[in-house]
Formats: structure tokens, sequence, C-alpha cells
């Protein structure tokens, strides 16, 4: 049996070494003519998470803040990353994959990458990966090591 991508999550931090880590995953995708589904994972401050600020804040101006801060973020995420992958697909001149979807999540990002994984039904996940980012996770960053222990399905990792 051959193997054939035809859905492939790319996961971005959007860190200054995305971009390579797109071209990468564009050129897999083109190779295979699948569809890439981009996805971000903003992970909400642990002074908000945690109601820390609550202590200063009201609830209701809290929220409020929240949700109007978040939703402006998500819009701005996820226009400039159509943008970005639009250009770099045509710049690579990669006739063969297409950016099927970008999404722009919160939560956890190992766990949220894998959910959105399983939403799509990937056949992989492409992602960068940072070395050497604390005691714990010497090999390979703390986010791409969770991806790749606990994904059912093939993981590509660039390195950062």
């Amino acid at each position: 049996m051959a193997f054939k991508i035809n859905r492939l999550l790319y996961a971005t931090d959007l860190g200054p070494r995305g971009p390579d880590v797109f071209r990468c995953a564009a050129s897999i995708a083109d190779q295979y003519g699948a569809d890439i589904h981009v996805v971000h994972v903003i992970e909400e401050p642990s002074i908000l998470r945690n109601n820390i600020a609550e202590r200063y804040i009201s609830s209701s101006v809290l929220g409020g803040y929240r949700e109007s801060t978040l939703d402006q973020a998500i819009s701005e995420i996820k226009r400039r990353l159509e943008q970005f992958s639009r250009s770099t697909l045509e710049s690579e001149e990669a006739v063969n994959a297409r950016v099927a979807e970008i999404r722009v999540l919160t939560g956890r990002p190992g766990r949220t990458i894998l959910a959105e994984a399983d939403r799509i039904d990937a056949d992989c996940i492409a992602l960068g990966s940072r070395r050497y980012s604390g005691v714990n996770d010497m090999i390979i960053g703390s986010v791409a090591r969770k991806v790749t222990l606990k994904s059912r399905r093939p993981v590509f990792l660039f390195p950062v």
C-alpha cells in the first residue's frame, strides 16, 4: 500500500522560522497534490486564564476585554496567514498544493493541534521544533514533543 497525503495539517507558532517550515510543508503537499490546513493556537496567558486578573479588574470588564482583544487578534492573525500562504504558494510555484483552510484557535497548543488533526482527518502534521528549550525538552520543543508522542499519524518536524 502506497503512502498518500491528501490533507496536511501545518501548525505554526508564527515564529521567525515559520515561513521556512511552511515552505517545507508546501513542498510535501505539492508532491502529493494535498490540501494544506493551517492552524495557529493562541494560548491565553495564565494571568487571564487563572482569574488572577479578576483580583484587580471586575469580571465583566475582564470578560469584555478578553473577547474583544481575542477577536481582534484572531482576525488579524488569520488575515496575515491567508496573505502569507497565498503569496508563498505562488512564489514557490506549488501548483498541486492549495490552502484549504486557515484556523486560529485558542487552547493548549499540543492538544489543540492534535484535535484539529482529528477534526480534518489529516494524513500528517507538519510543524517546527525548537531545540534545547528546557530541561524536560532537551531534544525537541515541548509542543513538538507532545504532538509527536501523542499523534496517531505521521509528524514532520522541521528544526527552527
